[in-house]
C-alpha cells in the first residue's frame, strides 16, 4: 500500500531529492512551498496524506502557523506531523514538540533515518486509527441521543470526568465521576466502561503498562471522549489491576482544546500515582473554563 507524504518546504532542491528517494522506497510525495499553499492543497485534496512534514522558516506562512491551522481542523489534526528544520537549538526542538508535533527532525538529516521515522509513525498512526474506528463503531450504539435534547441543557452539563480502575478478574470498575446529574440519553457510564475495555487491549498490546501513558481522543457527533490510561507502576505481574483510566467527556472541541483537556487528565493521573488527595470537582471546574 503506497503511502503519501506531504512535504511543505521552500527549498526546491531538497524537495526534489526527497521526492526521488521516497519514490524509490514506494512512497508518493506531494509538496507545497509554504504553509499558505499547504492549506490550499489540503483543502482541495480528495484524499488526505498519511503524514505531513513541514519546514519552519518559510515565506507567507511559516511552519508554526501552518501547524496551528492544521491542528484546528479535526480531520487534519489526526494526520501525523513532523517539523523538518534548520532550527536545531534544544529550545526549538522542545517548542515544536510542545505544540504537539509527532517529531522534530533537524537539518541536515540522514535520509534513511527520516524514512524509518516516517514508516514507524505511519504504521502506528494506522493502528491507532483502526482501533479508533472500532471504538467509534461501538459508540454509535452507545451514544443514542437527539440534538434538540442537548440544546435544552447548559454547556457545562456536557463536561464529565470519569475515573475507572482495571482488574483482569472483574474488568473496568467505575470509582468516581463528576458531576452526578447524568443526562440519561448519553449513557455515559456504559460509554466509558466500553471505551476502557477496548483501550486496555491496546494498552496491553503496545506494552505500555510499565513505561508510559496512553492517550486517545474519540470524536462522535457532538461529543468528544478524551481518555488516558496509565499504571501505578508498582505491579510486577502481568495483571493490570493497577491500571486506571481517566476519561473526560466534553462537547466537540478543536484539537488545541483537546490538548488542554489531556493536560488536565495528566495532572489528575499524577495525583493518583503519587497518592495525592485530589478533588474531582476542582478538575471539572478547570474543564469548563477551557476556551
Amino acid at each position: 500500500m503506497e503511502s503519501t507524504v506531504f512535504l511543505v518546504e521552500d527549498d526546491e532542491a531538497l524537495v526534489e531529492n526527497l521526492k526521488i528517494f521516497l519514490e524509490m522506497n514506494e512512497f508518493r510525495l506531494i509538496s507545497a512551498i509554504n504553509g499558505k499553499e499547504g492549506l490550499s492543497i489540503l483543502t482541495k485534496s480528495e484524499s488526505l496524506p498519511d503524514i505531513i512534514i513541514s519546514d519552519i522558516l518559510m515565506p507567507e506562512m511559516d511552519g508554526y502557523d501552518f501547524y496551528m491551522k492544521v491542528a484546528e481542523k479535526s480531520e487534519w489534526s489526526r494526520i501525523p506531523f513532523f517539523f523538518l528544520s534548520g532550527k536545531a537549538e534544544p529550545d526549538d526542538v522542545r517548542f515544536g514538540k510542545m505544540l504537539g508535533a509527532n517529531d522534530y527532525i533537524t537539518k541536515p538529516f540522514k535520509a534513511k533515518e527520516l524514512l524509518n521515522r516516517i514508516k514507524n509513525t505511519i504504521e502506528k498512526s494506522r493502528e491507532i486509527a483502526q482501533n479508533s474506528k472500532i471504538i467509534e463503531e461501538e459508540l454509535k450504539e452507545i451514544l443514542k441521543f437527539e440534538e434538540p435534547s442537548l440544546k435544552k441543557n447548559r454547556r457545562a452539563d456536557f463536561f464529565y470526568i470519569f475515573y475507572l480502575t482495571w482488574s483482569d478478574e472483574t474488568g473496568p470498575v467505575l470509582k468516581e465521576f463528576y458531576p452526578k446529574n447524568e443526562i440519561p440519553s448519553l449513557n455515559l457510564k456504559e460509554l466509558t466502561t466500553q471505551l476502557y475495555s477496548t483501550l486496555i487491549k491496546i494498552y496491553k498490546f503496545e506494552g505500555l503498562s510499565k513505561s508510559k501513558q496512553f492517550a486517545i481522543r474519540v470524536v462522535r457527533d457532538l461529543v468528544d471522549a478524551n481518555a488516558l490510561v496509565d499504571s501505578l507502576g508498582n505491579n510486577s505481574s502481568e495483571s493490570h489491576e493497577d491500571s486506571f483510566m481517566l476519561c473526560a467527556i466534553t462537547p466537540n472541541s478543536h484539537y488545541l482544546q483537546s490538548r488542554v483537556i489531556r493536560d488536565v487528565l495528566i495532572k489528575i493521573a499524577e495525583d493518583i500515582k503519587t497518592n495525592k488527595k485530589w478533588d474531582i470537582k476542582h478538575y471539572w471546574e478547570e474543564l469548563i473554563e477551557i476556551e
